[in-house]
Order: structure tokens, then sequence, then C-alpha cells
């Protein structure tokens, strides 16, 4: 046996395939080849048909590949098709020259070569699902889409790019409950890919996300299996577990996403948007201290992120921490300048810090950046008012209320009034406030237990209208039977129609239901003891406002006159 046989026909097959690289024939090749010595007599190259066939097609292919490097797509088309002339089942191939033609606009073309591949290489997916593609999105005829995605899904039901194919289809026919039949097959496959069972849950709830609708109890249901299989596959790979969490977050499941945003996190911290998805589900969960110290940690190591400071300032808005909110509200300001919600958002919580000179600095250059946006004018009024600079909040407000009856109307509903009436009681205009709380009033009366309140003590608290003053804070009582503020007011009119057991009752009362002591309700508890000739107990509450509100005046006034009264006793 010749040990050198095989090698001689390697060599005679190399010689054919560069000679084709080159232009010259098969003949020539041959008869070039000098092989001295022992090999002096070139053994003929023996291939049949099919293997001829073959080793023509590779080394056109070869060729097409360096005309493509050199001299670009088109002019390599020519060979590409002369190989699928030979060869049609290279579905690869086959693929590249139907997008090329594609791309020039002979979609035609494109569909022809596809075909012949499709009816060359049956179990090859790829022919199929280029033709149920162009189909599709290139000529708008789903049902012949369709036809080729089945055929697409019988040659590989492990394919998860067959599945987005028929989503489209059916979606764009309307036709999406189609679509539960096709996922319920995926789901009975034994793919052990755990990119497979991610992308057909992300099937499974593409409709909910589309619509921002909770996906129905089935379907969560359905995708939380796809979603565990993902996981049983690949448990320690970090990625698997970060698209897994985000689908649970979907589902609602927050708990589980948590927990897999964890795990994640301990693998791979590099994920981006890892510890920010974390911390989403942290907030969802009420685990605030801990989703706040995941966020200052994100913050100390990149200061820009926009992302953790507006979670950070959400948690410490829900805790009250308004001062520590503005500082995270600010820092986010700094890189995103040009959002006007966020200008809001600070202003509004600068109020309730109790800082209304923080908020009004924003407020006039929200007012510059957006003129436009009438709200920050709103904002601007009820920002000097809080300031105590009480004539400029009036004009504010009145240039507020002309603006938006132009542009903005919705804005003068009963909340704008109730702020508008109380700027004005506070700049000394009382017929006006009242005028202004009245119609406040009138545009929300289901909801005006706060506007009436405010009524009803301003006249009390002046001792106008006492019926009426009554009347209005009776009815905020019916809305609101257990506010503290509001059992106040009542007792103060009580004491202010001399009704002083009663007035005490009352203002007793509303002490207990407020969760922090008030200095003005502990001021008029100790004026009606006072009306009631318990100088002492008066005394009692009289200090403690005065520890509450150690600058009032008044109140250290009547300490100082009652001590002398009672020490003489």
């Amino acid at each position: 046996m010749d040990s050198t046989r095989p090698n001689r026909q390697r060599i005679s097959a190399a010689i054919l395939a560069a000679a084709l690289l080159l232009g010259h024939s098969a003949a020539a090749a041959v008869s070039d080849s000098i092989i001295p010595g022992e090999f002096s007599e070139p053994l003929p190259l023996e291939l049949g048909d099919k293997a001829a066939q073959t080793a023509e097609a590779h080394a056109r292919y070869m060729l097409a590949v360096f005309e493509e490097e050199t001299e670009g797509p088109d002019k390599a088309l020519a060979n590409k098709r002369r190989v699928l002339l030979i060869d049609p089942g290279f579905s690869a191939l086959a693929v590249d020259v139907a997008q090329h033609h594609l791309q020039r606009g002979d979609t035609a073309e494109a569909l022809s070569v596809l075909k012949d591949a499709a009816k060359a290489s049956p179990t090859e997916p790829e022919p199929c699902l280029a033709l149920g593609t162009i189909y599709l999105r290139h000529l708008q005829k789903p049902v012949l889409a369709e036809k080729y995605a089945m055929q697409a899904l019988n040659a590989a039901p492990n394919r998860a790019g067959v599945y987005e194919l028929l989503h489209d289809i059916h979606r764009s026919t309307g036709q999406s409950r189609r679509m539960d039949a096709i996922l319920d097959r995926a789901a009975g496959q034994d793919s052990k890919d755990p990119e497979f069972w991610l992308s057909i849950a992300d099937l499974r709830l593409r409709e909910s996300l589309r619509t921002r609708r909770q996906p129905s109890e089935s379907t969560s249901k359905k995708t939380t299996a796809l979603l565990e299989k993902a996981i049983q596959l690949a448990p320690t790979d970090a990625n698997t577990l970060a698209r897994a969490a985000d689908a649970f977050m979907l589902c609602g499941k927050t708990n589980r996403a948590a927990d897999l945003y964890r795990e994640a996190l301990a693998k791979n911290r590099r994920i981006e948007g890892l510890r920010e998805k974390l911390a989403t589900c942290l907030i969802e969960t009420g685990s605030n201290q801990e989703a706040a110290s995941l966020l200052r940690e994100i913050v100390a190591e990149n200061p820009l992120n926009l992302s953790a400071y507006d979670h950070l300032s959400r948690i410490q808005v829900e805790s009250g921490e308004y001062e520590a909110a503005v500082g995270s509200m600010r820092q986010a300001m700094l890189i995103a300048p040009i959002d006007p919600r966020r200008h809001e958002e600070i202003i509004r919580t600068s109020l309730r810090a109790g800082d209304p000179s923080t908020a009004l600095l924003y407020a006039a250059d929200a007012e510059k950046r957006f003129p436009r946006l009438t709200v920050f004018s709103f904002l601007r009024a009820i920002s000097l008012s809080e300031a105590g600079h009480h004539d400029a909040a009036l004009m504010a407000f009145e240039r507020t209320a002309i603006s938006a009856s132009n542009n903005l109307p919705e804005l003068l509903d009963s909340s704008f009034f109730m702020a508008f009436g109380a700027a004005a009681e506070r700049a000394g205009h009382f017929a006006k406030a009242a005028e202004l709380l009245k119609r406040a009033i009138e545009l929300d009366p289901e909801n005006s237990a706060d506007a009436c309140n405010h009524l009803g003590y301003m006249w009390a608290d002046r001792g106008e209208n006492l019926g009426e003053a009554e009347r209005l804070i009776r009815r905020a009582l019916e809305q609101e039977p257990n506010n503290g503020a509001y059992v106040d007011s009542l007792g103060w009119v009580f004491y202010r129609q001399g009704k002083y057991p009663e007035a005490l009752a009352e203002l007793l009362r509303a002490a207990e239901l407020l969760e922090k002591p008030d200095p003005v309700v502990l001021d008029h508890i100790g004026d009606a003891y006072e009306k009631l000739g318990k100088t002492a107990e008066a005394l009692s509450y009289w200090r403690r406002a005065a520890q509450l509100d150690p600058d009032n005046t008044a109140i250290a006034v009547k300490i100082e006159s009652n001590s002398r009264s009672v020490a003489g006793q």
C-alpha cells in the first residue's frame, strides 16, 4: 500500500483550489505540478462529480471572500451566486446573498435565493426565517410570513428567533392571542440554553410591557416557570440572574427579584445598573434603609449617577427627611438642570422642609428658565408668602391668576385659591382672604376640609362670624373627624363664644390627636384654663408652649403676669 497516495491527493486538490483562485484551469494546475524524485509520476486527480462540485464551491467561496475584502461586496456577489448554483443548500451564504439583494432593492432575487436554499436544506431554519422576515417587513404579507416561520419552527423548535418572528407576525395581524399556543409549545421544549428560556419569558411579557399593564395571573405563572428553568440551567451566571430578576419585577414578584439581584451583584458588581435596580426593589418592598445605604454607596463611587440621586431623594421624602431630600435633589439638578420636573420637585420639597428661602431661589430660577410654564409663577408666589414677603406674594398670585386664565386655566383650581387665600390672610387682607377661601370651597366642596377649617379659624381668631365659623369647622370635621388641627379650631370657636368648658374639652382632645406637641394648641389650652380660673394649670401649658416657641412674646407676657398672681396666693 502506497502511504503517499492520500498526501498526493490532498496536494492535487489544494493545487486545484489555488488554480481556481488565480483563474487557471484544473488541467493546467495538474500539468504545472513538478514533483521531483519519488514523486516524479503524479497520480491523476480522482474526484467524483459531487466532490468536484464541492471543491469548486469552496474555491469560489474563498475567491468571493477575497474579492469582498479587496474590491467590495458587489464584486463578490457573482462568485457567491456561482457557489449557490453548485451548493444551493449553503444556508448562511444564501442569507448573506439575499441580504445583499435586498440592499440593492432586488427583493424578488432575494426571495428566489432563499427559496432555493430552503428547498435544498429543509432542516435548516435560517432561509425560512429570512423568508418570513422579508414577507412580513418588506412585503407586508403576514400569511406568507407565517407559512415560512412555521417551517422554521418545525425545523428548529429550540431557536428563540423563530418565536420572535411569529410574535411579530401575530401582533401585526392583531392576533396576539394565537401566540399563547406557540409559546406553550416553546415551554414544552428540552432546551439546555438559558438564553432560550429568557427569550421566551420576554415574549410572554412583551405585550404587558407594551401596554404598561400588570401581566395576568396566568401569564405571570407561565413566565415564572420559564424563568426558573433559565436559573436552574445557569445558577451562577450573573447576567442570567439579573435578566431573570428584571422579568420577575415586571411580574410584580419584587421579593424574588430582589433576591436574584443580590445574587447577581455578589457574583458580578460590574453589571451596569444592577445596584440601582436592587435599590428600586428594596424601595418597593419597604426596605428603605437598606436601599438608602446602597444608593449612598453608588453616589460615593459615581457622583454623576442621576438615577441614584432620584431614588435616594424619594426615600428621604417618604421618611420625612426633607432637608436631606433637598440635598439629593440639588445634586440631581446639577446633573440634569433642563428638566422642569426636577425644579418643581425641589421647590415643593423645600417648602415641606420649612425652607422657603431655598424654595424661592429655585422658583425664581425656574420661572426664568421656563417662562411658559405658569406653574413656576404659582410656586414662586407660594414661596414669597411662606418667606414673609406678603405684598410681593399677593402681586405674584395676581399675575399668576391672569396668566393661567389665558394659557393654563386648569391651574386655577381649589388648591390655587386656597394658597392665594392663605397668602392674603398673612398679608392682613382678611376680606380678600375670605373671598378666595370661599372660592376654593366652591370649586371642590367634597375635598374642602382644609379651606373650611382655614376660613373658620381665621374668623374665630378675629372673633368674627362665629356661627358661620363653627359651621365651616364642623364641615371640615365631617370629612376628617380625627384631624387634631380641626379639633383645635372647634375648641377655639367655643372659646370665642364663651363656652369655656366645651372649649377646654375639645382643645385637650386636639392635643391628644396631634402626633407632636403644638405650641398654638398648648397656648389655647392655657387660655381656656385661665378662663375657668385654673391659673396653675394654665401656667403649666403656657410654659410648655413657650419651650416650643421661645420667641412668642405674647406667651411670655401671660406667664409673667400670671406667675405673680399664683405666687401671691
